[in-house]
């Protein structure tokens, strides 16, 4: 039969470990279990804490709403010059004429020389289309000996005249008056036989020019911004 064991004590004593011979918990290595004591202190008198102020508080202003308009301050010496009058309706219309009648008398022009050199080629000297020929032929051939230079000079001067009225230069009305001028005396020459002819075009000529030299137009053509400036 087996010796009974000897009694259970508890649990063992700690021994010495492998952490420096010290075999309690790691936790408290190195940790003093004497109570801690303050000594009172004999030396000279300490001087009194100091005390430091107060730190400024700063309160910001609360936000805009609504942002305030923007405050635009002129200079004294700043001189604000008037705007222009507004173009009047004639100097618009006398443009309107110019440039639409110019244009379309070139594209006529043009269409019928072309038929006249079309038809030359088609039709024959003899036989009954020989009057046509021979109407085609003479318009051709006046053309290219110099007709052809003031009837297509004339309308494409009043064409770009006409656009340059509309940017308030003094001179180009009177570069207009000018070439509807030439064009009226030019055009009488070359119809002095059928004066009847010239009266239709003339007249468009006239109330064209004269519409550039009202009242209305001789104001806004001369106003000047230097000479609407306030005295002193």
């Amino acid at each position: 039969m087996s010796q009974p064991g000897p009694p259970y004590t508890g649990p063992p004593a700690p021994g010495p470990s492998a952490y420096g011979g010290y075999g309690g918990d790691l936790q408290d290595y190195g940790r003093s279990t004497a109570p801690t004591q303050m000594l009172p202190y004999d030396g000279p008198p300490l001087p009194p804490p100091m005390i430091s102020p107060p730190s400024p508080v700063f309160n910001a202003p609360p936000p805009p709403t609504t942002a305030p308009p923007p405050s635009y301050q002129l200079s004294p010496y700043a001189i604000t010059l008037p705007s222009p009058p507004q173009r009047p309706g004639v100097v618009g219309i006398a443009a309107s004429m110019a440039v639409t009648a110019s244009l379309q008398w070139v594209c006529a022009l043009s269409f019928a020389w072309l038929v006249a050199v079309s038809a030359r080629e088609q039709l024959g000297t003899n036989g009954p289309d020989s009057a046509l020929f021979h109407i085609f032929n003479r318009f051709h051939y006046r053309m290219i000996d110099g007709l052809a230079w003031p009837l297509y000079l004339f309308p494409v001067a009043s064409f770009t005249v006409g656009f340059v009225l509309l940017a308030r230069r003094p001179w180009a009305r009177v570069a207009f008056t000018v070439t509807g001028l030439g064009a009226l005396a030019w055009s009488a020459w070359w119809l002095h036989a059928n004066l009847a002819w010239w009266a239709a075009p003339a007249l468009y000529i006239v109330v064209a020019c004269l519409l550039v030299w009202t009242p209305g137009a001789s104001q806004w053509y001369g106003w000047r911004a230097r000479d609407q400036r306030p005295p002193g």
